[in-house]
């Protein structure tokens, strides 16, 4: 059975017999692990009834590292209960105790260094002290490709790499977590020759584990060996965080460790303050487990990703998504892939069929909030519909917008409107129409006032006409923008992060991308592939 970095030394300190000890060992932990792998599967299940994608939550790393400990646990078990058991006086087994009893000494040793019990604390920690779940697992580099996840680094140097156990906060929190006890933290700080208070030795006699942090965090060198793996640990992490953003800021650390006493021991306080300098949270003991908040969590629907936390009131929205919420495509259940179609298109009617677009996305995205788009994207989807789109995407488009005769019609009005025209219920509380803005001046005015930083010029040369007012407006008005335009997006960021000129706070417009796009039903109607 592989040995973790994080394995825990014992599971009982009691020694009744071999025999006794591991038939109660093994079922204790097969018991513990099918329980762990149910719920880690309701899980899943959760994400499949709730989620777009149900990938968008990567948990395939802990149950396989689950599962794979269940079939080890399995065949340990097998072996267990092939052993006589002691307490049958039935004359055939008093002999054969003694011969068996290394055996059972073996297997109860093996028993004991079951990775179960890091598994449960990893699945319980973020249970109990997450939301919004990203992965479980995951490597982080550092270097000429930063902030890149491991099946993009194959074959690299794992040695500017580090592995996070938990990614949450919807990836704005990265969680380590060691069920190394006190007793084995203690016995590797006098091998490496840690004396409490350490750290105000002179300089020339300092050690590598106590100095690094003050150093160049980039460096990886030779002494790293002779260095507490628990530092070590810390320094990674702050590596690999400062390699990557996450909505233009770096990601929260926090390490957890259950079996670490804080204030027990001045050499366990003393590597605690080394851990925390590098600005990395540590919860230790019945802390690692604390439930945020008062209430105990019901259920696993917190863990769920939370992609619209940090919209404004007020949601500017592009016309690739105003186009999604007008085609027949996102609105009639009927409409079946044909040779008649495009295959992009066919190949949206597919994914529509799985998981339709409005109500498992946008709007859930749109939800209450109040709903703009600057002129530019107004005028070029009116553009769009009015010389590709069906009938029926026509009127969808004028009842969006307000256009006459529509623009008398209360919300309420508009909705009953709009329900005529779609087999899906319309939200009660979309608010429609969306109202159109114009762009420019208010771009101009954030540029004069510097509310804008001055890295805006660069995004702004990159940009068409129609996405300078989209995604310059959204900035400049501090609103949230959705858009299926991936590709821009991430030439933003791209941009910003290019001309960040060391300013850690630098942060751009804030952008939520849909997963999927719409065309318009008519864009290829009588086309051929």
């Amino acid at each position: 059975m592989a040995h973790s970095e994080n394995q825990t030394d014992d599971l009982t300190s009691s020694e009744i017999s071999p025999f006794q000890t591991s038939r109660e060992l093994s079922a204790s932990l097969l018991a513990r692990c099918r329980s762990l792998l149910s719920e880690i599967s309701d899980f899943q299940t959760l994400l499949v009834e709730t989620q777009r994608n149900p990938q968008i939550v990567e948990v395939r790393s802990l149950k396989s590292n689950v599962l794979s400990e269940l079939r080890t646990l399995e065949k340990l078990d097998a072996q267990v209960q092939k052993l006589p058991d002691p307490t049958k006086s039935d004359g055939v087994t008093a002999d054969s105790g003694d011969d068996d009893e290394p055996t059972a000494r073996r297997l109860v040793h093996t028993l004991k260094s079951s990775n179960l019990p890091f598994y449960e604390a990893v699945w319980a920690i973020a249970k109990n002290t997450c939301r919004g779940l990203v992965a479980f697992g995951k490597r982080f580099y550092w270097g000429d490709d930063n902030g890149v996840s491991e099946e993009k680094r194959s074959g690299k140097d794992k040695k500017k790499s580090v592995f996070v156990d938990i990614i949450a906060d919807d990836g704005e929190e990265w969680v380590k977590v060691s069920t190394v006890a006190e007793s084995r933290l203690l016995f590797e700080m006098a091998e490496k020759g840690w004396e409490a208070g350490s750290e105000s030795e002179s300089e020339g006699e300092a050690r590598t584990v106590l100095r690094n942090h003050d150093g160049d965090c980039d460096e990886v060198d030779d002494e790293d060996e002779d260095e507490i793996e628990l530092v070590k640990l810390a320094k990674d992490l702050r590596n690999a965080a400062n390699a990557t953003r996450v909505r233009y800021k770096h990601p929260r650390l926090r390490f957890v460790a259950p079996r670490i006493h804080e204030g027990s021991c001045a050499e366990i306080d003393d590597l605690l303050k080394i851990i925390r300098s590098y600005g990395i949270k540590v919860d230790c003991g019945e802390k690692a487990y604390a439930v945020a908040g008062t209430q105990v969590q019901e259920g696993l629907t917190h863990l769920l990703p939370k992609p619209f936390k940090h919209f404004t009131s007020t949601i500017n929205v592009d016309c690739t998504l105003m186009l999604a919420a007008v085609s027949d495509l996102s609105h009639y259940k009927h409409i079946t892939q044909s040779p008649q179609h495009h295959k992009a298109i066919n190949r949206q009617i597919a994914v529509e069929h799985e998981r339709p677009l409005l109500p498992t996305e946008l709007w859930p995205a749109m939800d209450a909030y109040e709903l703009v788009c600057v002129e530019e994207a107004a005028t070029r989807m009116k553009e769009i519909v009015n010389i590709i789109g069906t009938d029926t995407e026509r009127l969808r488009m004028e009842i969006l917008l307000g256009e006459p005769p529509f623009d008398t019609y209360s919300r309420e009005d508009l909705i009953k409107k709009y329900q005529e025209l779609s087999d899906y219920e319309i939200p009660a509380h979309w608010k429609i129409p969306v109202k159109t803005v114009e762009a420019k001046s208010v771009i101009a005015s954030a540029r004069d006032t510097a509310k804008l930083p001055p890295v805006y010029q660069k995004v702004a040369e990159n940009l068409s006409d129609i996405n300078y007012s989209v995604f310059l407006y959204g900035w400049a008005a501090g609103l949230a923008t959705i858009s299926s335009n991936r590709t821009v997006v991430k030439e933003i960021e791209s941009i910003i992060e290019k001309h960040r000129d060391g300013d850690d706070g630098l942060e751009g417009p804030l952008i939520w991308v849909c997963d999927t796009a719409r065309s318009l039903i008519g864009k290829e109607k009588g086309r051929k592939n």
